[in-house]
């Protein structure tokens, strides 16, 4: 099932049905035909959400607060990501009224999440609205304190881009710090994402987090290793040196042997990737071995990559074999072009082999 239809037809009759309970003047028919005459079929994930929103508000009460009074009523009854169309709709209309949006958004994003629906809020009304998020990062709800980062991520996909906290990310340090012990890992997979967006505009403030909270718990440690993801990838030398990998590894692999199973393969089928080396050196080291795939483009340029094989720790004079598999399967967050496509062999991030492969069409 394509993402998108989440938003179906039997969602819109469900949605319908319950805004109907509470609302007696709704038209679940009208409701319904409106959504799907607007090109439904080739809209996207979050421009159906738009669509609905549109929809609720032309049959809703022209008074805010009754507004939420319904969606506060169907909230439980919606779960998941179709469910952010509700905090959406707070998002869209409640602009001028920031404590009642404020009030509703805590409790809808307990069923779904209001992540979207907060960034609005923080553009327009940035001291409070982070002053809120602070607050709600020791809420004792577990959705309300993953909000309070997961709605302040600078890039978070979908959402719109906090440029305030691109060009000066403490606000969003303060409440990480709040989380950076939470129990959840529903909590703690957010936090780690944050610091990854984080991390791709304002490296230095990222590492200085890690470095502070580095080894102080085991859960904490597994947060700043994802946050850590990006620039683990980019080979930065503070990242790799705080979780114990050398950026000099390479200088001390040798014999390398690094082949592909086919010279050229169709999409849709799998190849079987084979590496090999050897440690020149005496000394045993953390060795961190993946792959990087630079993916033919429609507008030509680079596009690649990572791929993660396996962590261990290299002994000295020790020789490693392995092999692993690429499915080129089409995916609709990355669509395979025919071509010849590069790929490397990573050791601690740095290429020490590469090989290409001709991918064809079925």
């Amino acid at each position: 099932m394509l993402l998108k239809d989440l938003y179906s037809k039997k969602f819109l009759e469900k949605l319908s049905k319950e805004i109907k309970k509470e609302y007696s003047d709704f038209s679940k028919d009208e409701f319904v035909e409106a959504c799907l005459s607007t090109e439904w079929e080739s809209l996207k994930l979050m421009e159906r959400s738009d669509v609905i929103v549109q929809k609720m508000h032309d049959q809703f009460p022209d008074d805010f607060e009754q507004e939420t009074h319904i969606l506060l009523k169907i909230g439980p009854k919606f779960t998941g990501l179709a469910a952010t169309c509700l905090p959406n709709y707070v998002a869209k209309y409640g602009m001028n009224d920031w404590k009642i949006s404020m009030q509703t958004l805590k409790i809808l994003t307990q069923y779904s999440s209001a992540e979207f629906a907060i960034r609005p809020f923080l553009v327009k009304y940035p001291e409070i609205t982070n002053d809120l998020m602070l607050n709600w990062a020791e809420d004792d709800n577990v959705d309300v304190r993953r909000l309070s980062s997961e709605g302040s991520r600078p890039r978070l996909p979908w959402g719109i881009r906090l440029n305030q906290y691109i060009k000066d990310p403490a606000p969003i340090i303060a409440i990480l710090e709040k989380l950076i012990f939470d129990k959840s890992i529903y909590v703690q997979k957010s936090v780690a994402n944050n610091l990854n967006d984080i991390s791709k505009d304002n490296s230095e403030e990222v590492i200085k987090f890690a470095e502070k909270y580095w080894h102080r718990t085991e859960r904490a440690d597994w947060i700043i290793t994802r946050g850590l993801r990006t620039l683990f990838k980019q080979g930065n030398p503070d990242t790799l040196r705080l979780l114990g990998y050398s950026d000099k590894v390479s200088e001390n692999v040798k014999e390398i042997n690094f082949k592909m199973n086919k010279s050229k393969i169709k999409i849709g089928e799998t190849s079987v990737l084979n590496y090999g080396f050897m440690n020149s050196d005496k000394s045993h080291f953390p060795v961190y071995i993946g792959y990087r795939v630079h993916y033919v483009r429609k507008n030509k340029k680079d596009s690649y990559k990572d791929f993660f094989i396996k962590k261990f720790d290299l002994k000295g004079k020790q020789l490693i074999t392995g092999s692993t598999r690429i499915k080129w399967q089409q995916l609709s967050t990355r669509k395979l072009y025919s071509g010849y496509h590069v790929i490397d062999l990573l050791v601690n991030t740095k290429i020490v082999a590469s090989i290409g492969i001709e991918l064809e069409k079925l």
